[in-house]
């Protein structure tokens, strides 16, 4: 099995944030919660490279070989 690179992780870590945010506010539950996890998403979004647009919409897409995420797709 491939080395896992910190991309993965980013972007595992992103989408499982993204995932939570969703369910607290569809849901209503953990406005505290909430309150972190949204500016945590930002600044991790910021950090690999994904426009403010992108990071505004929520709309986060990357290029995959295998099981490896290879680039971050960004606004052309």
């Amino acid at each position: 099995m491939a080395k896992v690179t910190e991309l993965d992780k980013q972007w595992r870590e992103l989408m499982f944030l993204c995932e939570r945010e969703l369910t607290y506010r569809q849901r209503g539950i953990h406005p505290r919660l909430l309150s972190l996890v949204t500016p945590e998403i930002d600044a991790l979004a910021r950090r690999m490279g994904f426009s403010a647009r992108q990071i505004h919409t929520r709309e986060f897409r990357a290029e995959r070989d295998g099981d490896h995420i290879v680039r971050i797709v960004g606004d052309d």
